[in-house]
């Protein structure tokens, strides 16, 4: 079973949250952290294992290394794969899964490197135990992550199981809603501590509203899941969790500000109330019917975050509708900043406005754009005499 000494953990997040996620691990104790494509490495022994699945906003994936090798065939593969105790970190009553990431000349499909590592699990099971365990594709208790490159070949544990953009407080969505992620990530970039008040004029589902909540109670992002992967290992010390749960809801903090969320669409407002009450947050969030067009600011200047609706009827003039936010934001938000986050990478163009900040990212594999706006009264030329 994994033993509680230092770990090179390797953990997921979006593409352009590796910043972030690298600062956010650096805050809650990680050493040595190493910024990769689309993750982030540092050390840390079980215990930060724990820490940083109940704590990460931006983190989706929390791996632990089992095993590393220069592969010499399928046969060696098989072999080394075969060699690692599986029966030391889990029990045949738990289900499994494995996934593989990359190919090389002897593996050239990852289906059929997942094939050849499951059998060498479950042969480990019978010749060690008498019986194995289920593979089960969706939901496992214990996933298993193989990355391949070239003839490198380095297998983890997954200590966090289902996904971390997976917060537990949002059940009800509305249409094509945000990942957590990407919205924890969006407001940490913006550098907002919950000083200001927050506005989402187009709220959805209310994701932006409740990541926002947590950031400024300094409340752990995870706090809602009931189980990580790691609960389903041998060993798993549950004094330890207990423990490191306490310490950091023991951090959380009172916060005397107001966010705001607003949509035209009942639908979307009926499933941010819901999830808006499962987060505890009720108390925080004001939820409004109101058109982003004529309604006013709620405050003279504060954080607007901005995911703008995608359907059929918004699409077939994209240009225009941004070019309308584009002339509210000049008309009646000065003293605000504008977080806007959209997939539509020309319409950008007709917002009419110079983004002080700009970041690729990626909503899945959708290509993304942030763009920061600091919004100020008169001419860009006058604002700078006037500071």
């Amino acid at each position: 079973m994994p033993e509680n000494k230092d770990y090179r953990l390797v953990i997921k997040t979006l593409y352009g949250l590796e910043e972030v996620l690298s600062k956010e691990l650096l805050s809650l104790g990680g050493r040595e952290i190493l910024k990769l494509n689309r993750a982030v490495s540092c050390v840390g022994d079980l215990g930060f294992v724990y820490k940083i699945n109940i704590a990460l906003r931006t983190g989706l994936r929390v791996l632990l290394p089992l095993h590393e090798f220069e592969m010499e065939d399928v046969e060696h593969y098989y072999e080394e794969l075969l060699s690692i105790p599986w029966e030391e970190h889990f029990d045949i009553e738990k289900t499994f899964a494995v996934d593989v990431v990359g190919t090389n000349d002897y593996l050239n499909h990852s289906s059929f490197a997942g094939l050849k590592a499951k059998d060498a699990i479950v042969d480990r099971f019978r010749a060690h135990v008498g019986d194995r365990p289920t593979v089960q594709r969706t939901l496992p208790n214990v996933p298993v992550h193989i990355h391949i490159y070239q003839n490198k070949v380095r297998v983890y544990l997954d200590a966090s199981g289902d996904s971390l953009h997976k917060r537990g407080y949002r059940l009800a969505a509305a249409h094509a809603p945000l990942n957590e992620v990407l919205a924890a990530g969006i407001i940490l970039k913006s550098k907002w501590n919950g000083g200001m008040p927050v506005l989402d004029p187009m709220c959805g589902s209310g994701t932006f509203l409740v990541e926002a909540a947590l950031i400024a109670h300094n409340m752990p992002a995870n706090i809602y899941r009931d189980t990580f992967g790691f609960h389903h290992w041998k060993g798993f010390d549950e004094e330890l969790f207990g423990m490191i749960k306490e310490g950091l809801l023991g951090r959380a903090r009172e916060y005397n500000g107001k966010i705001f969320g607003r949509d035209m669409d009942d639908y979307a407002l009926d499933a941010a109330s819901e999830n808006i009450e499962r987060s505890m947050f009720d108390d925080v969030i004001r939820l409004k019917r109101a058109d982003f067009f004529e309604a006013d600011p709620p405050a003279e200047k504060g954080l607007l975050l901005v995911n703008p609706p995608y359907n059929v009827r918004i699409a077939a003039n994209t240009h225009q509708f941004y070019r309308e936010m584009g002339d509210t934001l000049k008309e009646k938000y000065a003293g605000w900043t504008v977080m806007w986050i959209t997939s539509d990478l020309e319409a950008v163009k007709s917002i009419g406005l110079r983004p002080s900040r700009k970041w690729n990212l990626f909503n899945g594999e959708l290509e993304c754009k942030l763009l920061q706006f600091d919004m100020y009264a008169g001419t860009k030329k006058l604002h700078k005499l006037n500071q």
